[in-house]
Parts: C-alpha cells; sequence; structure tokens
C-alpha cells in the first residue's frame, strides 16, 4: 500500500470512529467548534451522561491522533497530495 493509500485508510477509519463516538455522546465532531470544543476542555466527561463517558474518554483520545496523523501524512507526501483526499474526510 502507498503513503497516500495508507494515509487516506487510516483517516477515513479514525474519523469515522469519532464521529460515531461523538453521536452515541450526542456530540457533532464534524462541525470544527465541536471538535475544538472537546480538544480545549470546554467539553468535559463530567458533563456527558454516565453511560457514555467511556465513549467520550475514547474519543477524546482519537481526536489529537487523528490530527498527528494528519501531520505525518503532510510531512511523508506533503501537502498538495494529502490535501486531495483530506477534502473528502468527514473531520475538517
Amino acid at each position: 500500500m502507498s503513503g497516500m493509500q495508507h494515509f487516506d485508510v487510516e483517516l477515513m477509519e479514525l474519523d469515522k470512529q469519532i464521529v460515531r463516538l461523538g453521536g452515541l455522546c450526542h456530540l457533532d465532531l464534524t462541525i470544527d467548534a465541536t471538535v475544538m470544543d472537546v480538544l480545549k476542555g470546554r467539553i468535559v466527561s463530567e458533563n456527558i451522561a454516565m453511560d457514555f463517558r467511556k465513549p467520550f474518554i475514547l474519543l477524546k483520545g482519537l481526536l489529537p491522533l487523528r490530527y498527528m496523523v494528519e501531520k505525518q501524512c503532510v510531512d511523508e507526501i506533503g501537502s498538495g497530495k494529502c490535501e486531495e483526499f483530506l477534502k473528502d474526510t468527514l473531520l475538517k
């Protein structure tokens, strides 16, 4: 698998999981402001219903990983090539 295909698949899978977990927690992670609220700690597990705290904690762990993979993609294959498939991902 080429670098681009690897990153394409990895980013799409991370996005699917993040959006799915966000849905369980009643958060729309396709909205940039919601993503930033989670990353900056403005939405915390204590504000999430007890049944959804574990998915929220997993979500909080996956978000930084997702952006680390995106950075690695840009570093390894270049911003132009990486941008080609980033436009089709769920998180912008």
